[in-house]
Formats: C-alpha cells, structure tokens, sequence
C-alpha cells in the first residue's frame, strides 16, 4: 500500500513538472518537445516508417523502442549529426518519462541519463536555448537539481526574461524545499502579464504559504 502510494505521488510530481514547461508568453508549449513524425507521420531522414495500412498496432512504447533502434543506425551512419543527435536525445527522454509514469524507475534512469548526454553532445557543438530547457527538464527527472539548475541560469544570463527557465527554476527549487527562492520566483512571475503565467504563479504561491516563513 506505501509503495502504491509512493508511486501515485511521484507520478503527480512528474504530471506537475510537465505542466511547468507549458508555460510562455500567452501561449501552452510542452516541456519535452513530442515526437511529430510519430503522432503525424512526418518522419525525420532515415527514420520512415511503414505507411499506417502497413502498420500493426502499436503502443507507445513499441514506438519509441523502434524509433531507437532507427536512431542508432542513423548515428552510426551519420556521427556527430546534431540534428540525429538531437532526435535521438528526445526520443531517449520521452522513452524516460514513459518508464517513470509506469513504474519502471530504473529503466526510466537509464534512458534519461543516456538522453542527457547526447543533449549535452549538441550543446557542446552549437548553443540552442530551446535545448537548454529540454536537458534542464531531463536533469530534474533525474532528481540532479544542480545540474538543472545550471542549464536554467544560462538560459538566463542569456535572457533574463525567459519565463520558462524561471518556471521550471521555480519548481526546481520547491524540489528542493527551497520554498524562500520558490516563492520569490513564482512572486515575480505573478507580475507577469499573461494571465496563464500570472495564474500559475499565484496558485505556487497560494500552496508555498505556510512553508515560507
């Protein structure tokens, strides 16, 4: 019953952190980009697929599992490619939090660990704030809050203004019961003037209340 309990918790949580990333200006984007070519067909070179009346049904993870065997091919034939590199790290991400939504904590590691990796690979070639956020997001899966939370402050000493990395670097700090800096990101962000942002600052700071003495 504690385990149940403990694993509906940590579903909540990873639920929340995705929410977090849907924040920007006037608008909702995902924390993790989704994988288009899955959902629309639209597939990336070297990673076609069946056409749909080919295909048997699928699950999700099905999916993911064939696009990796696709991406290692492709990184074999292709080293270095940052845009192979850059569909592999999502997909291994992706492939991450559907292990942690189901349980499967380890393999849910292994994945992310392995994504982050192939991120940091990209970064280390060609700066790219969009995949910052993407790695600072895989980071927090992972529970490596330091690491996060410098993918975040470059994003910031980049762009000060970018309310994504503070959103996410508001939660990442309630990770870490840092409920003093939560509050004080989530109160600047609740001066915002989009009304999404304002009102998901608030609410932080509605349930951050009697932590914050």
């Amino acid at each position: 019953m504690l385990r149940i309990f403990r694993e509906k918790r940590f579903f909540a949580k990873l639920v929340l952190w995705v929410l977090v990333g849907m924040l920007a200006v006037g608008v909702l984007i995902t924390t993790i980009p989704s994988l288009p070519w899955v959902n629309t067909g639209s597939v990336p070179d070297g990673a076609r697929q069946p056409a749909p009346e080919q295909q048997e049904p699928q699950t999700r993870l099905d999916q993911l599992q064939q696009l990796i065997e696709q991406y290692k091919k492709m990184s074999a034939e292709r080293p270095g490619d940052t845009n192979v590199l850059t569909g592999y790290a999502r997909v291994e991400a992706e492939l991450g939090r559907l292990y942690l939504a189901e349980g499967q904590q380890a393999k849910g590691k292994e994945a992310l660990i392995r994504s982050a990796e192939r991120y940091r690979q990209v970064l280390a070639r060609t700066e790219d704030t969009s995949l910052r956020l993407e790695l600072a997001d895989v980071y927090q899966l992972l529970a490596s809050y330091n690491q996060a939370e410098e993918q975040l402050q470059a994003v910031l000493r980049k762009e000060p203004r970018n309310l994504q990395a503070k959103a996410r670097l508001g939660m990442l700090y309630e990770s870490r019961r840092d409920w003093k800096r939560a509050a004080e990101i989530w109160q600047e962000l609740a001066g915002e003037p989009d009304p999404q942002t304002k009102e998901f600052a608030r609410e932080r700071l509605r349930l951050l209340k009697d932590k914050v003495k």
